[in-house]
This record gives structure tokens, sequence and C-alpha cells, in this order.
């Protein structure tokens, strides 16, 4: 992550852009009021999706069991990761 102050990250915006966009490379901007990140649209979206669905209690806790039943070996009669997320966001549409 490179760390910018405001002064500097207005200077080189579109620099700091590219950065993040086609290097991956998380930007912080300091200021006086703050600190944001700059993050690539796509990790935006995925960090966001991760929160939703980690806030949703039946989810969660079907992801949970189902790594433990994993890691122990276990055959899981629970539903898949990838159907319960599409449950989730087939609903949500």
């Amino acid at each position: 992550m490179q760390f910018y102050t405001l002064q500097q990250a207005s200077a080189d915006l579109d620099q700091v852009i590219a950065r993040a966009v086609y290097d991956q490379e998380e930007a912080a901007i300091v200021s006086e009021n703050g600190t944001v990140f700059l993050v690539p649209q796509d990790e935006f979206e995925s960090m966001r999706e991760t929160l939703r669905l980690m806030s949703d209690r039946r989810s969660f806790n079907a992801l949970l069991e189902g790594h433990c039943q994993r890691d122990a070996g276990q055959v899981s009669d629970f539903p898949s990761v990838e159907k319960i997320f599409y449950d989730l966001q087939d609903t949500h549409s």
C-alpha cells in the first residue's frame, strides 16, 4: 500500500489511480480530515459483497459449518457455498 499526502495525491492523481487500477496497489490518502483509501472498483465490490454475505447469519453459519465438516473430513449435506451465495443473490435481484 502506498501512502500519499493530500497534496501528493492531488498533484499526481492520474498516476495514483492508475496504480490502484492496473497494479492492484491500494493507496491511502492522508489529510488533516482523516485518511481515505483508494482501491480498484472490482476489489471494492468484492469486499462489499463479502461483508453483505457475512452479515447474513444463516449464510455465515452454513459457511462455518461447511468449513468445520470439511476440516474434519466429513461430507456435508448442507448446500454448497456457491448454492447459498447464488440463492442470496437471486433473492436480492
